[in-house]
């Protein structure tokens, strides 16, 4: 794993001010134990030390930056064929036409096309002689659409294909600024019919869509949803399920949790870096710069693109089955609820539909989402937790009831077990005997909070979601915060 002594130095006053700040229990959430309160306070303040370098210096740390694979993992290197990327571009453009200015650039005359479409294959070494299921999972990293890799994401995805008795598919989707909205979606979108239409040379059979999960991460959460509504809209065959872990859905930051919870989040107030070609912003301290550009990875006139900013579609509907998970305490958290409530459409009083005339609106979204108490975004990377492992546990369970066994081979040794207790004796993360399995087959929308233990609970009263709390938030999609009443939040 790639370390820079110089993060390590800047580090270190922040991790015994943490330590003496537990002692004193001076901590952000009574629950947290001393590890994830000096988890959260090294990532945060990890991020906030990026705006010294610039944002090539970052990519190229973090590009390099992971932990390496134990024995039991096989990791196959590949590389998606510029013939896929042809064809996602395709699409994408014939989706995206007429809002050309609003992207606002030329992106199918990216230079960083020139670069091949990396990714990697893990999975464990024994899932052949485990499962009669060619489950496959495409997982689409986070690091808000700018930083991140493959790679560095392998310690997350070999969990939770280890659990989901799955090889899982990862690529290096090209980052922004230097190839803002549409090249991630683009690649992704390759990526997917990579694995549904391989060429010859590919060393593997076409895979059926019923047996694809698409997951991702925070931007990889929105990538995620955002595959699945161009597979919708293009009418193109869909993955028989979705899995995303705190998913960026709104790139306007509209919903209270983005600022109420700052205390019990590493996510920055904006991620700011030292000029560089790469950037946009020429001076971060310049507030009128950073309002003009707010993200990375889009334009400001194309945010509000469903595409860019899932939560803003009209119809959320039609987008098969998916699971969930964001933390209480995270800022992202009011997204990911709206967005659970709007695809599922549990009110439609409030999420009116406006279809073009001779058309219908899409069926209601099956959505499970699973709230951890206490918990920052992408909270399954402190996999030392309790929550951490309950998380990955849950998805991996999610993954093998969506692509069961197959009925033919019924004799083969996931059908007689769960997949908690199938892996539990090769597994480093601690498994409950009595772990609770979902049992809701036949709702449209499961929405439930998980204790610090990992046992579901009961909504508290400020805690259930009402009609009036949903239509007072579909005002704010789509509007940038009120930030005169927060100015902490232009602090760099």
């Amino acid at each position: 794993m790639a370390v820079d002594p110089m993060d390590i130095a800047a580090l270190t006053p922040a991790f015994f001010t943490t330590l003496y700040k537990h002692v004193k229990n001076d901590v952000p959430d009574s629950s947290w134990d001393l590890k994830l309160h000096l988890g959260v306070a090294l990532l945060r303040n990890f991020l906030k030390l990026s705006k010294n370098k610039t944002i090539e210096q970052h990519q190229k740390f973090l590009s390099r930056a992971h932990f390496p694979s134990p024995p039991s993992v096989l990791v196959k290197k590949t590389v998606v064929p510029e013939t896929c990327r042809s064809q996602a571009e395709d699409i994408l453009a014939g989706l995206l036409s007429g809002q050309e200015e609003k992207v606002g650039w030329r992106w199918r005359e990216d230079p960083m096309k020139q670069r091949p479409l990396r990714g990697e294959w893990v999975e464990m070494k024994k899932r052949k002689k485990r499962t009669a299921a060619d489950r496959v999972i495409l997982y689409i990293h986070g690091g808000a659409y700018f930083f991140g890799s493959a790679a560095q994401h392998r310690f997350l995805i070999q969990k939770v294909a280890k659990y989901g008795g799955a090889r899982a598919l990862s690529i290096d989707y090209r980052l922004a600024p230097q190839s803002p909205f549409p090249a991630a979606l683009v690649d992704v979108l390759a990526a997917y019919f990579y694995l549904i239409h391989p060429p010859a040379e590919a060393g593997f059979d076409p895979i059926d869509p019923r047996n694809i999960v698409v997951m991702g991460d925070s931007a990889g959460g929105g990538l995620t949803i955002a595959l699945n509504m161009i597979l919708r809209d293009a009418g193109l065959p869909k993955p028989v399920a979705g899995v995303c872990w705190s998913p960026w859905l709104d790139l306007f930051h509209s919903l209270p949790s983005c600022l109420n919870n700052v205390p019990t989040d590493y996510i920055p107030n904006g991620f700011v870096h030292k000029a560089s070609p790469a950037n946009p912003i020429k001076d971060y301290r310049d507030v009128k710069q950073r309002m003009e550009r707010v993200q990375y990875y889009a334009y400001n006139s194309a945010l509000d693109i469903p595409y860019v900013s899932p939560i803003l579609a009209d119809d959320l509907g039609g987008l098969g089955n998916l699971f969930i998970t964001c933390g209480n305490g995270e800022r992202l958290r009011d997204e990911a609820i709206m967005f659970a409530h709007k695809a599922a459409k549990t009110h439609p009083e409030v999420f009116e539909v406006n279809k073009k005339q001779g058309t219908h609106p899409y069926p209601p979204t099956k959505v499970n989402l699973l709230i951890y108490d206490a918990m920052p975004h992408v909270f399954q990377m402190f996999v030392f937790h309790p929550s951490a492992g309950n998380a990955i546990k849950r998805s991996g369970a999610f993954i093998n009831k969506v692509i069961p066994e197959p009925l033919h081979k019924s004799s083969s040794p996931l059908s007689q077990h769960s997949p908690a207790e199938y892996y539990s004796d090769q597994s480093d993360i601690s498994l409950d005997e009595d772990f609770e399995e979902e049992d809701d087959e036949d709702e449209i929308f499961v929405q439930r909070y998980v204790d610090i233990k990992g046992k579901f609970r009961e909504a508290r009263d400020h805690e259930i979601i009402k009609a009036d709390t949903l239509r007072e938030w579909m005002k704010m999609l789509g509007k940038f915060p009120d930030l005169s009443m927060h100015p902490e939040c232009l602090d760099a």
